[in-house]
């Protein structure tokens, strides 16, 4: 590839590269895919004659949602720092800070399903998540041309009507790409270029890409191969190999690849760098032990199942005619003389099934998940100071997952604050609802985003009891005034409070508690 722009031959070289590179880890995607989803009974070894009976255990998807659920993304928190100490710097950090709200308060309700959610499966289950940040040009509604006879009051009469009827909303897009179709640069995971890939029918992409030829002419029942490459300059789109954007590679002007790959530290950066050991999820290494758990459960559950039905064998003269025999309380059914009844023998799963599905439950819940962090109790605990050791210690297993997840929504949000404030044309609305009532429903402005554009974000704790001992904290380092911080620090620690409308309000009652208020 040359240095700078690439050509669309470099492009469908590196993409088949790619493909090579990425082969084995495609594969152990299909497996995590597999075991999601609990399509494994093929490999229990259950005899032909029981096989549809195989009962396959839900601890494979437990995991991985219990793995989401520790993240918790309903209810993120951010905070924006400020970058000085006038009136313009507090300005500028809490219209970040709204922005950011509600930039995640329009994706969750734009979407049939949170991207952060199917991000956060992919996270666990894979070991990585790719989210897609671009601008939707083709949604944004341009303001009416001024006319030429027109005067400004009227054309400034005319715009009122017109945005009444046609809300600014803010058409940035937040995908969450499976990472079975997205290929990183072997080089620098993602930081030089990025390629997504996808197999789309034909009809599909005759209506995405009308400069599409179809030089190959396919029938539109078909499926053809559909390239999306992505650098920080340039991006170039291939359907079926043949270039569909104008000029072939163009420039996008967003100053940033809009690919976010997150990983979860799961993974091994090892000698040869392989993405199928780097990028790993929770189930990766347990696959083995998911198929022996339901193993030992279908066993047990098919002999079970035969001892409770039992059965038996009728000899004697005349027997061929009492096979359909009933056991009936309150009746009494004639047999001839020397017809005997006999049941057969009783084979109860033998205790060592049971004690070896313990011990697989207890492998597979020290490898992903212990029982503690699923909700569930756990042996030997005696007190609750004691079971909230225990939790801390399991959720431990999550804490740089949980972390970097964190992290990676960041830069997220910081590409859609660069997004907003470089490309897109002009101010846009947002709004957000804070769980204390103090929401928003307001035009961002862009003038007031400042570069170099930062944010934090938290995730909220998964119990009631931490947010409390979270709020107790903070109220009891403010301390009525007496203490380490000021009640406005305290109050823009927790996200669901407007900390601005809170000092508003505080104002208003000091007015009203003065005797001169009447």
């Amino acid at each position: 590839m040359h240095r700078g722009k690439p050509s669309i031959n470099d492009v469908i070289s590196q993409t088949e590269k790619c493909k090579l590179y990425y082969s084995n880890y495609r594969g152990a995607l299909v497996q995590d895919e597999e075991f999601y989803e609990l399509e494994f009974a093929n490999r229990l070894g259950i005899p032909k004659q029981y096989q549809s009976e195989a009962v396959v255990l839900t601890t494979a998807r437990d995991m991985v949602d219990a793995f989401v659920d520790h993240i918790d993304l309903a209810n993120a928190r951010v905070f924006v720092n400020k970058k000085g100490i006038t009136q313009k710097a507090d300005d500028v950090a809490e219209n970040e800070r709204r922005f950011y709200l509600g930039l995640l308060h329009e994706t969750n309700i734009g979407s049939s399903i949170s991207p952060w959610r199917v991000g956060g499966k992919h996270y666990a289950n894979h070991g990585l998540s790719v989210m897609k940040t671009i601008w939707e040009a083709d949604n944004w509604l341009d303001k009416p041309a001024k006319l030429d006879d027109e005067s400004d009051e009227k054309y400034a009469e005319r715009i009122e009507r017109w945005a009444e009827d046609h809300p600014l909303s803010l058409p940035i897009l937040i995908q969450a790409i499976n990472p079975h179709n997205v290929m990183l640069d072997p080089s620098y995971g993602g930081k030089l270029y990025t390629i997504e890939y996808h197999q789309r029918a034909v009809f599909d992409m005759g209506k995405m890409y009308p400069r599409w030829k179809n030089t190959k002419h396919r029938s539109i029942d078909e499926t053809v191969d559909y390239v999306s490459y992505w650098d920080s300059e340039f991006r170039c789109d291939l359907v079926d190999g043949e270039a569909v954007l104008k000029g072939g590679v163009v420039k996008h002007n967003y100053g940033f690849t809009p690919y976010t790959p997150i990983e979860s530290g799961l993974g091994n950066l090892g000698i040869d760098a392989l993405p199928e050991q780097r990028y790993v999820g929770i189930n990766r290494y347990a696959q083995d032990l998911y198929v022996s758990e339901s193993r030992n459960y279908s066993v047990a559950d098919v002999i079970l199942k035969r001892d409770a039905w039992r059965g038996g064998y009728v000899q004697g003269p005349g027997s061929e005619g009492l096979t359909n025999i009933k056991q009936e309380y309150g009746t009494y059914t004639h047999v001839e003389e020397g017809i005997t009844f006999t049941d057969w023998d009783v084979s109860k799963a033998p205790d060592m099934v049971a004690a070896h599905m313990i011990r697989t439950a207890d492998m597979i819940a020290g490898h992903a998940a212990p029982r503690s962090v699923r909700g569930l109790s756990e042996t030997g605990v005696r007190s609750g100071a004691d079971r909230r050791l225990v939790i801390s210690e399991a959720a431990a297993k999550f804490q740089y997952s949980k972390e970097a997840f964190r992290h990676g929504a960041e830069q997220v949000l910081i590409k859609c604050a660069k997004l907003y404030k470089n490309v897109v044309p002009a101010d846009a609305r947002l709004s957000a609802l804070a769980t204390s009532g103090e929401g928003f429903d307001e035009v961002i402005k862009r003038d007031l985003m400042k570069e170099p554009f930062t944010c934090y974000v938290e995730f909220a704790p998964i119990s009631e009891e931490d947010e409390y001992r979270r709020q107790d904290s903070l109220n009891k380092l403010w301390n009525n005034g007496n203490g380490l911080v000021t009640k406005q620090w305290a109050r823009r620690q927790i996200s669901s409070i407007d900390p601005i409308a809170m000092e508003e309000e505080d104002r208003m009652n000091m007015i009203r508690q003065l005797p001169s208020y009447l």
